[in-house]
């Protein structure tokens, strides 16, 4: 039986196969990164697409935890080379009228996490974003697999 990882709100965890992360996602997006080589990824879930300064946690903003989770593959062995990219959520789980910023951040979620992983020239393979359901994610470090729970079914993205 594989480890199991839980990632929470506003934080990165890593680790090698066989372990399993694991998140829960309503507007915030889930981020995992894997070098298939290695077998080594990674998961970010983040909150806000962009940091503030009266926060001084990295790990609740995408663009400064997707670098931060980058560095932490690097630093246990992953090769930048071999690194690619699957995300999801960024669901809009409220009724907002369209003006209204709040009722936005699972898009700008979704678009900050795009901006930031084409910086560092990592390639999306699979996305599975918006709606407005939450979602479950399981991220299995021994093959790169997603397996993604939303409204009461289940899909799995293989492409590594």
């Amino acid at each position: 039986m594989s480890e199991i990882i839980t990632v929470g709100v506003a934080q990165i965890r890593c680790s090698t196969s066989p372990a399993v992360l694991r998140t829960i996602l309503g507007s915030c997006v889930g981020i995992c990164i894997y070098d298939r080589v290695k077998k080594i990824g990674g998961m970010a879930h983040v909150l806000l697409p962009t940091s503030q300064k009266t926060n001084p946690n990295p790990e609740k903003y995408a663009d400064t935890a997707i670098p931060l989770l980058v560095k932490e593959l690097l630093r246990q062995g992953a090769k930048k080379e071999n690194l690619s990219a699957k995300i999801t959520g960024g669901a809009s789980m409220f009724k907002f009228g369209a003006n209204v910023l709040l009722g936005q951040i699972g898009d700008r979620n979704i678009e900050q996490t795009r901006t930031e992983l084409e910086k560092l020239g990592i390639a999306i393979l699979v996305e599975e974003v918006g709606g407005n359901m939450g979602r479950v994610i399981d991220f299995y470090l021994e093959d790169g697999r997603m397996k993604v729970k939303a409204g009461g079914q289940e899909k799995i993205y293989y492409k590594v």
